[in-house]
């Protein structure tokens, strides 16, 4: 009896732990349902034709490559758009960075669209317009009632006649290179390319492009290029939008057409967006929230549309973000209610998947708020060594061209074959259209680790960074590395976390992969710290740049190694010195989707752990 009563007491005890276990575990269930049902269906395909359009333009042997491309002699007649309100504080360093501008002046007509400033804009403007003018610029000031970023674009866009159109705020100032760089892309890319969006400083919009050829599914409009017959062909801004999100509505509308839209990396512009990491502008949260509730009305498909009464009710019931939120919410919901009729007679059929990611659009990755100033005055040569062998043409054609679009001026690439000559031709093809030396070394069969190590031997480089040919750098990669070390000059190696991709490459042979998810493994979220690094790997190999003294001092891979052999560098190298983390993904590696090739990777793994273990003793004693 007294058994029973034991069982039967200690069940009444456990069973509200129970339960409430299992009321957490349908809790977690029924968020993680609610926040994907956010998420589009349609945020896969649109991922989907970008990895398609890599595979396509690396497959065949490419002719050029427009994120490479040099400015022609004859550069085109270029019509800036600036609208201003209230903007006074800005116009100095804006007009002052025009002035610096390594383009002909007399191809750039400036066209400054006032919405009815209170503030001293207006006069200012005039007396920048004598500058301007003074150096061969055509200018010209007009002014509106404010109806909006968009409506004051569209007045200006539409009294030029150039080619192209360069969109941008006057919140930013030009790098003298900038107007060259994308114009130089813009020209040398398809016709089917519309838009060219210019890389921002100190924080670089976090939004996913690709990092071999700069497709991206929606361009930033603080400073865009755009081709005029594009903006002929599907209209001006939509003037629904009056802040925020009209960018995003007029990519959209870019790709319904047809148009291709480009990220370019090595033009930039430095945009003073925010103050502080943590600032909310009431602006902003209100013109976006509402732009992303009209254009899922507008793009979205069944899914999306349902989806905005309820994201409009989790506005209305959460914390606000800012005091008076509520009732902006509440305002925008009834502006939406008028203009629905409006976007749903809007939408069109179209082949183009448009994506919806909650309230953001596109994959986003960490780190957007780590600050990156200008280049360093002293860039020492940075050396670059991916490991091939044969069979690997698309992925190392892919690779190479992530290298030829860092934005950091001095690198010294080297491509190490093991086992033959058979990538020869294509590092030879790569190098010619990219305008970049890339020195290509054959060995026999000797090894992965044997083969990194002829890479390290034959750098010349300050620094060293491996990048496995099946991986990618994001154009800011080496960039960002480097600046760590000048910010940290007692550490001897810096890294950044980086997208785990899992790929599906049955149809490798084909020229096609298929990435099926993007993920950022909580382990690679590390800072530096030896005693973990002694228990296990926390950095990806091509996430790491160091000290190629290291190398001279301490020697490379341990040859015997085939696998974990990175793991045991940095351990060699960590002993007695310090690494720096950049909290920025800034890379991508692959692991396969295959389950047989996930099993022989793991053997891999699983066969030199001991001998791993067993260097990482001898290291730690």
């Amino acid at each position: 009896m007294n058994v029973i009563y034991k069982v039967i007491s200690r069940l009444f005890i456990l069973l509200p732990v129970v339960m409430q276990s299992n009321v957490k575990r349908r809790l977690s269930e029924w968020r993680s349902y609610r926040d994907d049902f956010f998420n589009s269906s349609a945020n896969r395909p649109a991922h989907d034709v970008i990895v398609a359009e890599r595979c396509a333009v690396t497959k065949a042997k490419p002719s050029c490559d427009p994120l490479c491309a040099l400015l022609p002699t004859d550069v085109p007649m270029i019509d800036l758009s600036a609208v201003t309100y209230n903007s006074s504080r800005w116009i100095a360093g804006f007009v002052g960075s025009l002035l610096t501008l390594d383009y002909p002046k007399n191809k750039l007509t400036i066209r400054f669209v006032d919405n009815t400033s209170t503030d001293s804009t207006l006069v200012e403007l005039r007396a920048a317009a004598l500058k301007l003018e003074s150096v061969g610029y055509a200018v010209t000031i007009m002014q509106q009632p404010n109806r909006g970023f968009g409506a004051g674009h569209n007045v200006a866009i539409r009294m030029g006649t150039a080619p192209f159109c360069l969109v941008t705020n006057v919140d930013l100032v030009f790098e003298p290179s900038a107007l060259g760089r994308v114009v130089a892309t813009a020209v040398a890319d398809a016709p089917c390319a519309a838009a060219w969006e210019l890389r921002q400083k100190p924080y670089e919009h976090p939004k996913f492009y690709d990092p071999v050829t700069g497709t991206t599914n929606w361009n930033s409009h603080a400073c865009v290029l755009i081709r005029r017959t594009a903006i002929d062909k599907i209209g001006g801004y939509d003037e629904s939008l009056f802040m925020y999100g009209e960018d995003v509505e007029f990519s959209y509308r870019l790709r319904r057409a047809g148009y291709l839209l480009r990220y370019c990396p090595t033009a930039t512009v430095y945009h003073y967006s925010y103050e502080h990491e943590s600032q909310v502008k009431p602006l902003q949260y209100i013109g976006s929230t509402y732009a992303n509730l009209y254009l899922r009305l507008k793009y979205g498909n069944r899914k999306d549309i349902v989806a905005v009464p309820l994201l409009a009710f989790r506005l209305l019931t959460g914390t606000q973000a800012f005091p008076g939120a509520r009732l902006a919410v509440l305002q925008n919901f009834a502006k939406l209610i008028y203009f629905t009729p409006k976007a749903l007679i809007a939408r069109q059929s179209s082949s183009a998947y448009f994506p919806f990611r909650a309230w953001d659009y596109e994959m986003a990755r960490d780190g957007a708020f780590v600050s990156m100033e200008g280049l360093h005055s002293d860039t020492p040569k940075i050396s670059v060594i991916t490991r091939t062998y044969q069979g690997r043409s698309l992925y190392l054609r892919q690779a190479m061209l992530s290298v030829a679009h860092q934005t950091y001026p001095c690198i010294e690439y080297i491509v190490v074959e093991d086992g033959g000559e058979t990538q020869r031709s294509i590092v030879e093809e790569i190098s010619a259209i990219t305008g970049h030396p890339i020195l290509y070394i054959g060995l026999g069969k000797v090894g992965r680790s044997a083969a990194g190590n002829a890479g390290l031997s034959a750098a010349t480089g300050r620094w060293c960074l491996f990048l496995d040919d099946d991986d990618l750098l994001f154009s800011d990669h080496i960039e960002v590395l480097a600046n760590a070390l000048y910010q940290n000059p007692l550490s001897v190696a810096a890294y950044t976390p980086a997208w785990e991709i899992v790929t599906d490459s049955a149809r490798y042979n084909d020229g096609e992969y298929v990435e099926v998810t993007y993920e950022l493994p909580a382990i690679l979220r590390q800072p530096f710290d030896r005693n973990i690094l002694l228990n296990h790997n926390f950095m990806a190999i091509q996430s790491v740049l160091f000290e190629r003294q290291l190398y001279v001092e301490r020697g490379g891979f341990e040859e015997d190694m085939d696998a974990l052999e990175d793991w045991i560098l940095w351990i060699n190298y960590s002993q007695g010195n310090s690494f720096v983390y950049v909290p920025k993904v800034t890379s991508i590696y692959r692991i396969p989707a295959c389950a047989d090739k996930m099993h022989q990777r793991l053997t891999a793994i699983s066969d030199a752990h001991p001998l791993a273990l067993a260097r990482v003793n001898r290291a730690r004693y």
